[in-house]
């Protein structure tokens, strides 16, 4: 059957419409705009989820050590570290300590959100770049890279619990990475100091990444960039002299020891690198490589060499693991500070997944044809991995986010109720909202763990307790206090001297007699 005149008509019309819009997609002023609208639409939608986050307190364990270190750098007073070591001192990032002292500008919760989601945001404009100017993608196929970038599930946990200093690090190595390929050497130093900046461990990925600028690259510029960058890893690691964690860990504290981690795990590679090496391998280990390598199908193993660098955050990230998963019960374990810390990964993810599609392409005149099917095998898998393992999909429904539900404003009402400077024992429901004082004391989540000679600890230790029985199971969703438990917990409580204040849906308020 032949089509009729006016059927093929509008069909060579159709066609030539996009032929024109393609060619302006592939054109010089297509290729300044998109990738700013690209990285604007990525800024506010981790914008909005991190806002919600924090104002439904869902954010994580980490908010806490972070907002009082803020409070700290703001108004002099120094503190007892809420999860045992300051964040920015203890990952030697000079980033967090800047974004601490904003605080003095800006409200704490903006600073860490504005800046971990710009840094989300702003590895768009040189991935974009690398893709168009230097593999030659045509728009189809380089949109699909930026897709894969933002729908990544390692950086949608991240921003959902601030605040990640290393984040700072994946637009600074791209940007660096993309400098080194035109030469533009001053640009490049510029994002190398600026990597080097947000945390000590972020070094070991700068000094692989100078030994592959200078086989191919420059010599002298890369060989002083692994020089460089291993001298800030070997200072950062004798000045923050990190360590396993000894005790069992809070959320605050895993969140703690998973910053200072990879700097200590140098130290147990020195004294038992086989033993260390040898982990690598195991299951636990190799989970990293497949939450980063997985959503991309495993296409930056093509282009070794360059995803050569994300290999030391990964190992650092993988050795640093370990011990935090011994030391932290499974109501504590959180993967979301260890995606946060192999983000920096990300970069030469992304850079060794555009040097793949360029090489498996085919060259036209002037750009690069990737095969359609293995465009659309990308995107496909990214957005199941996106569905899958992205605390922000839709199943998890993000539009509900950022209410104040009845249990959150009772949390609100009592902590307003202890005094501003008083030390306190918080559950890590309500560590951020009493974070801006000298003392804090995080409690286990669950009544197990709150035996005897954890409540003696707090005598004297104290002066106020602020007590969430109402938590439920992640997993099941079944209450983790029982009313026993609550009965037992607060006769230990009193034992000691703690007495209820207030007491209403589950939130309990105790000060001492």
């Amino acid at each position: 059957m032949s089509l009729g005149p006016g059927t093929a008509d509008l069909r060579r019309r159709l066609d030539r419409r996009w032929l024109r819009i393609h060619a302006r997609l592939d054109g010089e002023a297509a290729d300044r705009a998109l990738p700013w609208v690209a990285a604007a639409v990525v800024f506010c939608l981790h914008v909005g989820l991190t806002a919600a986050a924090i104002r439904s307190g869902t954010a994580g364990g980490g908010l806490g050590p972070w907002i009082q270190a803020a409070w700290s750098r703001r108004t002099g007073t120094g503190v007892q570290p809420v999860g045992g070591v300051d964040p920015s001192l203890g990952g030697a990032s000079v980033v967090g300590e800047l974004a601490s002292h904003a605080s003095r500008l800006v409200p704490d919760t903006a600073v860490f959100t504005l800046i971990q989601s710009a840094a989300i945001a702003l590895a768009v404009i040189p991935l974009w770049r690398l893709a168009r100017q230097q593999a030659s993608l045509r728009v189809g196929a380089t949109t699909v890279v930026v897709v894969a970038y933002g729908l990544a599930p390692t950086l949608h946990q991240a921003a959902l619990t601030p605040f990640h200093p290393e984040l700072v690090a994946v637009p600074a190595l791209l940007g660096a990475w993309l400098n080194a390929t035109r030469g533009r050497w001053t640009g490049y130093w510029l994002l190398v100091v600026l990597a080097l900046a947000s945390r000590g461990d972020v070094a070991a990925v700068v000094a692989v990444m100078g030994v592959v600028v200078a086989i191919q690259f420059n010599r002298r510029q890369g060989t002083a960039t692994a020089l460089v960058a291993t001298g800030w890893l070997s200072a950062a690691h004798l000045w923050v002299s990190a360590s396993a964690p000894a005790t069992e860990l809070t959320p605050a504290g895993e969140f703690v020891a998973r910053a200072v981690g990879p700097l200590g795990a140098l130290s147990a590679l020195t004294s038992d690198p086989w033993g260390e090496l040898t982990g690598l391998v195991s299951q636990p280990s190799l989970r990293f490589l497949v939450v980063v390598l997985a959503p991309v199908l495993f296409m930056p193993l093509v282009s070794l060499r360059r995803f050569a660098p994300a290999l030391a955050v990964l190992a650092l990230a993988m050795m640093a693991d370990r011990p935090v998963a011994r030391s932290a019960s499974t109501r504590v374990l959180d993967l979301a500070p260890a995606a946060a810390h192999v983000s920096p990964a990300l970069a030469f993810t992304f850079v060794a997944l555009v040097c793949t599609l360029e090489r498996i392409g085919i060259r036209s005149v002037v750009k690069v044809n990737v095969d359609r099917r293995v465009l659309v095998a990308l995107l496909c898998a990214t957005s199941l991995f996106f569905l899958v393992d992205s605390p922000s999909a839709p199943y998890h429904r993000p539009w509900d986010w950022g209410g104040r539900g009845y249990q959150a404003q009772v949390r609100d009402r009592l902590a307003g109720r202890v005094p501003p400077l008083a030390s306190i024992a918080t559950s890590p429901s309500a560590t951020a909202l009493v974070a801006r004082r000298p003392i804090v004391v995080e409690l286990p989540p669950t009544p197990g763990d709150l035996g005897p000679e954890r409540i003696e600890t707090l005598e004297g230790a104290v002066e106020w307790v602020l007590l969430d029985t109402s938590v439920l199971d992640p997993r099941s969703g079944d209450p983790e206090w029982r009313p026993v438990d609550v009965a037992v917990v607060l006769s230990r409580l009193r034992r000691v001297g703690f007495e209820v204040e207030a007491r209403d849906r589950g939130v309990i308020l105790l000060s001492a007699s």
